[in-house]
């Protein structure tokens, strides 16, 4: 399909808003115009696809999403090292990958349970939830073996998670939080913290607790649901915490 130099200048714009605000509402002038205009939105999500990115259209916002591979805005460790020098280990980003992921399991039960502004987590839970999850899990890496299974370097991540004090000293007289890899609740909210930048949670930094936005909700239904990676992980998260992944180990 061909654009005019109109469309495809709307599109840009859009798209380089959205890579500014990652997500948009559909009520928004600029998402208006271009949703009103369908060779103007085919343009859109042509510069997203050429970019390494897609356009999610939730039906109340429109959401630019990052392909891990290919693209110009992803990063590799290195890169991201760079952006947050605070993460100082490949195996630190790798426990914010799971602290997000005990996150995203603890909020994506149901639809039912989707209730924006009502849902939250303390950053003590969210500890307490991770320190089980890699008790049990380092339990059940005889030889590597669930490591290997699952691809998680569970010893790695299981060793430094246990010689992190639970806060430093200024976290603990501070009033608001601090970021960085010296402590439990700085990685927890160096995690957290880049769901806020996506625009997908709150943090109440006060009472150290992080609330979901509908945000994140649509990104659950509209992504995540469909990603194999993520579903099977999810699944094993809920099952330690509920205790049927060691009984089931145990078992055999």
């Amino acid at each position: 399909m061909s654009y005019s130099l109109e469309q495809v200048q709307q599109a840009s714009r859009l798209f380089f808003d959205l890579l500014r605000r990652k997500v948009m509402p559909l009520d928004d002038p600029a998402a208006a115009e271009c949703l009103q205009d369908t060779a103007a939105y085919d343009a859109l999500q042509y510069v997203a696809k050429e970019a390494g990115c897609r356009i999610m259209n939730s039906g109340h916002r429109l959401h630019l999403l990052v392909s891990p591979i290919g693209s110009g805005f992803a990063s590799n460790f290195t890169q991201l090292r760079n952006k947050y020098s605070r993460i100082e280990r490949k195996t630190h980003l790798h426990i914010i990958n799971v602290i997000i992921l005990v996150f995203l399991a603890e909020m994506d039960q149901d639809e039912q349970h989707f209730k924006p502004g009502q849902d939250s987590m303390s950053y003590i839970q969210l500890s307490d939830q991770v320190s089980e999850l890699f008790q049990t899990w380092v339990g059940m890496d005889e030889e590597g073996s669930f490591s290997k299974q699952w691809r998680l370097d569970i010893q790695a991540m299981h060793k430094v998670w246990t010689s992190l004090y639970m806060q430093t000293k200024s976290q603990e007289e501070g009033d608001s939080l601090s970021r960085g890899a010296g402590s439990r609740i700085g990685l927890i909210h160096e995690g957290m913290k880049l769901l806020e930048e996506e625009h997908l949670v709150f943090i109440s930094e006060n009472e150290k607790r992080i609330f979901p936005r509908e945000e994140l909700y649509e990104r659950m239904r509209y992504l995540y649901h469909d990603v194999d990676r993520y579903k099977e992980l999810k699944a094993l998260v809920g099952r330690t915490l509920s205790g049927q992944e060691g009984e089931a180990h145990a078992a055999h």
